[in-house]
């Protein structure tokens, strides 16, 4: 309190302003009545009048008494809620501290499993790194790369291994894809906006279907065994680059938001691509298709580049719609085009002077579009009778 001030800090009427306030009242009670008396003597109308101002002059004190304790008891309240609050503040950080505390220990432990030469052990690690990310957000892009580092390392078990190792450490790598499946599938359990760094791994008998992820950079990559990606959205790049596919691969009906890259990639096996949509560039420049090759439906909004491609078996693009540059430079096939009736059998195409297509098979002017509303500048492919090919030829009509 300070005495040359009117109120204390928090508003409460200090004990100088009480007592000057009440001296006044008292003052002006006073200058009130003596006049009265003098004028009306000591009569009972001057006496009762005199009286009422006296008892309100001692009403107001009280009145300042009064809202003293009302300031009082209201600044004890607002100092109890303060140190509450301080109190709860303290509470949160040092709960918080602990909880970063079991947070890096479950990590720790979690990711010390994964480095066991047992793999009973190292699924207990996986499992625990799940629950921890599943429980935790704030860690799920930490336990993805972890996931991911895991599967890039070497499948081949060393030299320290038991026999029967690689069966073991297969079924650990099995288990990590389906952690990384399951969580990538919109649903009550999904890790939004996860980006995968899968590059050079060995995945086994690969399955992510009608999953979400931002990014997937696959570079190098071996499937092996069977590989299922259908349905699957890459919101971002999807990449592909000089990976081998061993078994069936199949992306049908997944979407590339920005792109999709397999240039030099091996198809050891048959290939879909039905109904997927390419929003950007697609390119497949020098890729292997060892087997057949559907990617009929298809729609490619980008540029799609098939220079160098080399085809080995049947390849399939009827009802695909192409809206830029297509090129088939180089591309080689060991079944002629135009022996493959059903090769680019209904696809539309835009008009365009940069496209190269497969000899037998050029673009001539048709009515109607690919779907409501997408513009009457569409042309379909048809067969010719001889193997030249480029965009300026047509067919006679």
């Amino acid at each position: 309190m300070n005495d040359g001030r009117s109120k204390v800090e928090g508003g409460v009427l200090s004990n100088r302003v009480i007592a000057w306030s009440a001296a006044a009242l008292l003052l002006v009670a006073v200058g009130v009545s003596w006049p009265l008396l003098a004028v009306y003597g000591l009569g009972l109308e001057a006496i009762r009048t005199v009286g009422t101002i006296v008892l309100g002059a001692g009403g107001a004190i009280g009145l300042l008494l009064a809202a003293r304790r009302q300031q009082t008891a209201e600044q004890d309240l607002v100092e109890k809620r303060r140190d509450l609050a301080h109190k709860e503040h303290i509470q949160q950080h040092n709960e918080d501290d602990a909880s970063e505390r079991r947070i890096t220990e479950l990590y720790a432990k979690a990711v010390e499993q994964l480095g066991s030469d047992k793999a009973p052990v190292r699924l207990g690690g996986l499992y625990a790194l799940e629950r921890l990310a599943q429980n935790t957000s704030s860690q799920r892009h930490t336990v993805v790369n972890v996931l991911c580092a895991y599967l890039r390392m070497p499948l081949a078990p060393g030299d320290d291994q038991a026999a029967g190792a690689l069966p073991q450490e297969r079924q650990v790598r099995l288990a990590a894809q389906r952690i990384l499946a399951l969580h990538l599938r919109p649903g009550e359990a999904f890790w939004p906006d996860v980006a995968l760094d899968l590059s050079g791994a060995t995945l086994v008998d690969f399955r992510l279907q009608h999953c979400q992820v931002r990014s997937a950079d696959f570079t190098g990559a071996t499937f092996d065994g069977d590989a299922d990606l259908g349905a699957t959205t890459f919101r971002s790049r999807g990449e592909f680059d000089r990976t081998t596919f061993t078994g069936n691969a199949r992306f049908s009906e997944a979407a590339f938001a920005e792109g999709a890259r397999f240039r030099h990639a091996r198809f050891l096996g048959p290939v879909r691509f039905r109904g997927t949509r390419f929003q950007n560039d697609a390119r497949f420049t020098a890729a292997h298709f060892a087997d057949s090759a559907w990617l009929g439906q298809a729609v490619f909004r980008g540029d799609a580049l098939f220079t160098q491609a080399r085809f080995e078996q049947d390849v399939r693009f009827d009802n695909a719609i192409f809206a830029r540059d297509v090129k088939f430079h180089d591309a080689t096939f060991t079944r002629e085009p135009r022996q493959q009736p059903k090769m680019l059998k209904g696809v539309w195409t835009q008009p365009t002077t940069r496209s190269h297509w497969p000899p037998g098979w050029a673009p001539a002017d048709t009515p109607g579009e690919p779907w409501p509303n997408s513009g009457n500048r569409w042309q379909k492919l048809v067969r010719t009778n001889h193997g030249t090919t480029g965009s300026d030829e047509r067919p006679s009509r």
